[in-house]
């Protein structure tokens, strides 16, 4: 028995070796959430001592941004299963952000009830990283550009490991609206259960996105089964709505494998933002393969032929430009213009920019419109005909040396424009370098030019940019225009009020995009937006036509608070 009871206390601590070996932190926790047993590195992460956990419930340790998806997260792990490692932060001592940690975690068979949780210090820069990422407030999913970004470094790891990974591209059309019917917390609660749900079924928990408000994506494991996934939607659903709430939602999908070994990393990362950019335009619908063995190698096709195309456009300047007015809202005198990209293949502007910045084109192509622009001003000058436009830059060409420098050398023999073009910030994908991005800001505008800031707003990163970079203008997202007229939007109202007010305090002149009728212009004049873009003064054009300029006391142009903004889509 003394043998027994030796064996015993050496598995014992055989167990305890491994669980230490991988993690700073193990915790014994009951299926309510009580934590009954701690030991290891508990200050470290807690700020506490190991005692002092027991008793208390584990998603009080959490964070409150990431604590929903876990309680979800520990409701689906069932007897013998386990919790791929997934990063979360805790709370620190004083209430504030606490330790970045990766949570691991199991049911034994033998102790049904109990969970068994480790937490290891993310010391790595990337978890680091994936916490920064912008999330949709909702659903606490990521954004479309950190999804792609997010996406392709975990696909790449999952195939340099030989791990075969699947993207599940899910519709959800009358989620949203059936949020919106029920009371403010049911509804918040249910989109924040959906997201929960689709988090905890991704690779590492970080690599599901809301790609829209109907259309999502989910990065992996081969096993997950798509339609298991949405009937657990279904059933959130059914849970939180009136009778007839399964028959308000539709869920259809689509799951594309991204394995297969005659094909390099880049290659499908490029192929699989792709599927992503075709579902958010096109739908689930729109995958029609025969077999998902063959959807990869299909994207990838398309995706080759799409970047030869965007080659020979950006080297032969293969597409065309159009301007849309912008005017100032109190007397509606046309002050700029905004430079919009067509192509000949008729393929959307957005899509095409994005896979630009995917292939690392865009840089390329932004000097391409800027040398186009600067060409037709120039024209125009010596017609004796002055007119302000605004181009694009994209937050990838902010961010290159090398691309500023090619920038400033276009612009050298023509410093008589630098007050006739105004550059906008573009935000399709993320600025990570924002000392960089203002130092570029700060050269543009001590060379004479103004900038805008662009889709202020839309993301959790509009606040930082507008604190980082020194601009002119900021354009505010034309979501908050759109629900000027809705009924029950109040709280977007209010925000658009907030952000004209902090405009107005840092001097920064606002423009609001898709203005498409009356009642909104006079609204926005009203809250004391400067300048108005949208159908409602005109559609794009392929010529800008000239029309007088109103001029101020000493003769020059109006102090620009004339923003023409310029969106690729």
């Amino acid at each position: 028995m003394g043998g027994g009871a030796k064996d015993i206390r050496a598995e014992r601590d055989r167990f305890v070796a491994f669980a230490f070996s991988a993690a700073d932190l193990m915790l014994e926790v009951t299926a309510e959430g009580q934590i009954t047993f701690a030991s290891g590195a508990a200050r470290l992460l807690t700020g506490m001592e190991a005692d002092a956990l027991v008793g208390r419930q584990f998603a009080s340790l959490v964070d409150e941004a990431d604590r929903h998806f876990i309680l979800n997260l520990l409701s689906t792990l069932s007897v013998g299963g386990r919790i791929e490692p997934v990063t979360l932060r805790l709370v620190g001592a004083d209430g504030a952000s606490g330790a970045l940690c990766v949570l691991g975690g199991c049911c034994l068979p033998l102790q049904e009830g109990r969970y068994y949780l480790t937490l290891s210090n993310a010391r790595l820069p990337a978890a680091e990283a994936a916490m920064l990422n912008k999330r949709d407030y909702q659903t606490g999913l990521l954004g479309p550009e950190d999804f792609d970004a997010r996406a392709g470094e975990r696909l790449k790891l999952a195939r340099e490991l030989g791990a075969e990974v699947k993207l599940t591209l899910l519709e959800i059309v009358g989620l949203q609206e059936l949020a919106q019917t029920l009371p403010p917390e049911e509804g918040k609660a249910l989109m924040s259960d959906v997201g929960a749900l689709l988090r905890g079924k991704s690779i590492g928990g970080d690599t599901a996105s809301r790609i829209d408000p109907e259309k999502y994506g989910i990065l992996h494991a081969k096993a997950l089964d798509q339609e298991a996934v949405a009937e657990q939607v279904r059933q959130l659903i059914v849970r939180a709505g009136p009778d007839a709430a399964a028959d308000m939602v539709g869920i259809r999908g689509a799951t594309l494998d991204l394995h297969a070994k005659d094909m390099s990393d880049e290659d499908a990362a490029s192929a699989m933002a792709f599927a992503v950019q075709r579902f958010a335009r096109d739908g689930a619908e729109s995958f029609s393969f025969r077999s998902t063995e063959d959807s990869l190698k299909a994207l990838l096709n398309t995706t080759v032929a799409r970047v030869r195309a965007l080659r020979s456009a950006v080297a032969g300047q293969k597409f065309q430009l159009v301007f849309q007015p912008i005017v100032r809202l109190d007397n509606r005198t046309l002050h700029h213009y905004e430079a919009l990209s067509r192509f000949e293949d008729g393929g959307s502007p957005f899509e095409t920019i994005r896979l630009a910045e995917g292939v690392h084109m865009i840089g390329e192509f932004d000097l391409a419109v800027v040398q186009r622009v600067v060409d037709l001003l120039a024209e125009r000058r010596r017609q004796g005909e002055i007119i302000d436009v605004a181009v694009n830059l994209s937050g990838h060409s902010l961010e290159s040396t090398v691309f500023m420098a090619a920038l400033r050398e276009i612009l050298a023999p023509v410093p008589e424009l630098r007050r006739q073009l105004i550059f906008e910030i573009t935000e399709s994908t993320q600025i990570t370098d924002l000392v960089h991005a203002a130092n570029a800001v700060r050269q543009l505008r001590e060379d004479g030019h103004s900038v805008c800031l662009d889709d202020f707003g839309a993301g959790a990163a509009s606040f930082p940019y507008l604190q980082a970079l020194d601009v002119d203008y900021v354009k505010i997202d034309g979501a908050y225009v759109k629900a000027l007229q809705t009924t029950g939007q109040d709280r977007d109202r209010a925000i658009l009020k907030g952000m004209v007010w902090l405009c107005k305090e840092l001097r920064i002149g606002t423009v609001a995009e898709m203005v498409e009728t009356e009642d909104q212009a006079r609204l926005l004049h009203d809250f004391g937006i400067d300048y108005g873009q949208g159908y409602l003064f005109g559609r794009p054009e392929s010529e800008p036509r000239l029309e007088p300029l109103r001029l101020d006391d000493s003769g020059g142009h109006l102090d620009p608070t004339q923003v023409p903004v310029t969106k690729r889509r």
